[in-house]
């Protein structure tokens, strides 16, 4: 089985959890729309629904163990959850439907990481 999943940060193209997507296939740079960004650690970001926000990331293509291996990675229903969402392709602006993990800790307004800082990147 085969899913779509939206990456915003360690896992994008360069980042250090992209080799969890070695057997994926990259599908373009998308847009999750509805969707805010927010430092929520040193080393990683967190996604959350919020009105009006956008969301820079990539998608993939992935079989059920490398979602599995994310689903891990993530602490999926503990840190993050992942949930089905509408992301919007850079290219072309189609549809599509992908797996996104959603941050379920709190945030700060102050982390916040506007569109125009995006996509995300570690802090130095």
């Amino acid at each position: 089985m085969h899913s779509k999943v939206f990456v915003y940060g360690t896992l994008m193209q360069g980042r250090c959890n992209h080799y969890l997507l070695k057997n994926s296939t990259f599908i373009g740079k998308g847009m999750a729309k509805g969707v805010g960004l927010y430092t929520v650690s040193s080393d990683y970001p967190g996604a959350v629904l919020e009105k009006g926000e956008t969301v820079l990331g990539e998608i993939y293509q992935v079989n059920s163990s490398t979602l599995q291996a994310l689903d891990e990675l993530e602490d999926n229903e503990i840190l993050y959850k992942r949930e089905l969402l509408p992301i919007e392709l850079e290219k072309g602006g189609k549809i599509i439907i992908a797996w996104i993990y959603l941050w379920l800790g709190k945030i700060s307004p102050d982390c916040k990481i506007p569109l125009k800082e995006q996509p995300w990147k570690k802090a130095t």
